[in-house]
């Protein structure tokens, strides 16, 4: 909670000038010499860079995981089992939930510090004549531009994951700060984005430097990241297949015909960047289990006749059959259950766990491909936005051209059921932890694929809502179904008919 108060405190700062932005904290170099210095400077916006990617791929992610059946568990650590329970469960929005921090409020906190560190380097350069000048080299556009994409991305995912945010800008007035919705917010973001393609644009080159010394990408692949996110955000916004209908695929497309073309995944470094959802998600007992198991939903896309649910008697499930190599992604474990408790609900139960980036229980070590933004999320969006279009050729060809096929061997047939049904399949088992966070809980509320009482987002934490002397609200619960925030379930993925 200290954090948070801390970052709201933070937000205040932004009414007061670069004299007076001065944090208490002998761990901090005094933010006026920083500002003051361009090459502290350039290394205090890069930090906020790794703080924007580091909260992707940080703790927070495996909350939606649980949301969207990606993992199972009955393990009440960190409330992994609250996120993981059938029936589901509403989400607990109180100051009192020792676990707040941890889950609904750690994007908050992260994001918004992001947006906060972003406003001070757009308000230096453009209302106080700031310049960035290193080593001879003029690189104040490049800065803003890059600030200005650290701004929009986080706003992006505000969007895609809270009900309301604020839009924070260097010249708001935080005392009077009011909510933004959801849509409000991706709008925002957007136009953020917009802005640093548009100020890159004008630039012969540019590097963005992913942590200070650390590995930078070029004009050109900056502009392609920004496209991929304008991409992701634009379609993962929407909160039922209802309002998924209402989407601009026309603009979705042109975005992501712009947008990388290759993986994005930076080199970690120990202790600065590293993938602490994967860390977490790949964990293997000395039992042979899997810390984090795979749920049953992935054995199912595999193999359709595979059941929705564990045996709730003593059976111990098969391996799945299937012609799919990406199999090998998750290690077949039979009765090895870990912390898995029938007590608590031996439908939750599961055989498998996911193998595909293990890195032997540590992934905060030097040299790791970071998995941020995979080219196989590109190709699925731009078959979701065929298939949304009712262009069913195209979808079908943009399947054939990503993994589904280049890499399982899977084909499709032309048919609006059979494009749902794989890109159900790729976004649950092709991108799950090679998205980072919430990108798979998006595309489930949706398609309506959540379990009825899913919270399809999250409420404005309680830790903020008690600073601001707002009411204190929460989504989830199948008493709740079909409300704003929640999930009707009315296409439950388990009750598809899988046909591929």
């Amino acid at each position: 909670m200290k954090k948070l108060i801390y970052l709201f405190s933070g937000l205040l700062m932004l009414s007061c000038s670069q004299e007076d932005f001065n944090i208490d904290n002998p761990n901090q170099p005094n933010a006026a010499a920083v500002l003051s210095n361009a090459a502290d400077f350039k290394n205090f916006n890069t930090t906020n860079h790794t703080t924007l990617f580091s909260n992707q791929i940080g703790f927070a992610g495996i909350y939606f995981r649980g949301l969207s059946d990606q993992f199972t568990t009955t393990n009440a650590f960190r409330s992994f089992w609250n996120y993981c329970d059938q029936p589901r469960r509403q989400i607990n929005n109180s100051t009192s939930d020792d676990d707040l921090a941890a889950s609904v409020a750690s994007p908050w906190g992260g994001y918004n510090g992001v947006i906060n560190n972003a406003n001070i380097i757009i308000n230096n350069i453009e209302n106080q004549s700031g310049s960035v000048v290193v080593s001879g080299n003029d690189l104040t556009q490049q800065e803003l531009s890059a600030a200005y994409f650290d701004k929009g991305v986080a706003q992006g995912y505000l969007s895609m994951i809270y009900d309301k945010a604020y839009i924070v800008n260097p010249d708001t007035d935080v005392n009077a700060l009011v909510f933004s919705s959801y849509t409000e917010m991706l709008a925002a973001a957007i136009a953020n984005i917009e802005k640093a393609v548009s100020i890159a644009n004008a630039q012969s080159a540019i590097t963005y430097e992913i942590y200070p010394g650390g590995p930078a990408i070029n004009k050109a692949t900056f502009i392609q990241l920004a496209n991929a996110y304008m991409a992701r955000f634009s379609i993962g916004v929407a909160r039922t297949n209802a309002e998924a209908l209402t989407l601009d695929y026309d603009k979705i497309l042109t975005y992501a015909n712009n947008a990388i073309t290759s993986n994005f995944q930076p080199e970690s470094k120990e202790d600065v960047l590293f993938n602490n959802l994967q860390d977490w998600s790949l964990f293997l007992l000395g039992s042979g289990a899997g810390y984090m198991p795979t749920d049953i939903k992935i054995a199912h896309l595999f193999q359709p006749s595979y059941p929705t649910d564990y045996p709730t008697d003593a059976t111990i499930l098969p391996a799945v059959t299937t012609s799919d190599p990406r199999i090998n992604y998750y290690e077949y474990v039979g009765d090895k259950f870990g912390f898995l408790r029938a007590s608590r609900g031996r439908h939750l139960f599961s055989s498998y766990r996911h193998v595909r980036f293990f890195n032997g229980n540590n992934e905060n070590v030097t040299g790791l491909p970071c998995q941020i933004f995979p080219k196989a999320e590109i190709d699925y969006i731009k078959a979701e936005a065929y298939y949304r279009k009712g262009d069913i050729t195209n979808a079908v060809a943009m399947l054939d051209a990503s993994p589904r096929k280049t890499v399982g061997n899977q084909s499709t047939t032309a048919s609006a059921d059979a494009v749902r049904n794989s890109l159900i399949y790729e976004n649950s088992i092709e991108l799950d932890l090679a998205s980072g966070m919430a990108v798979n809980w998006a595309f489930m509320r949706r398609h309506d694929l959540l379990q009825e009482g899913s919270p399809t987002m999250y409420p404005v934490p309680a830790s903020e809502l008690e600073i601001t002397q707002s009411p204190i609200y929460t989504f989830g619960s199948p008493a709740n179904k079909g409300e704003v925030g929640t999930a009707s379930g009315s296409n439950d993925w388990r009750n598809i008919t899988l046909t591929y």
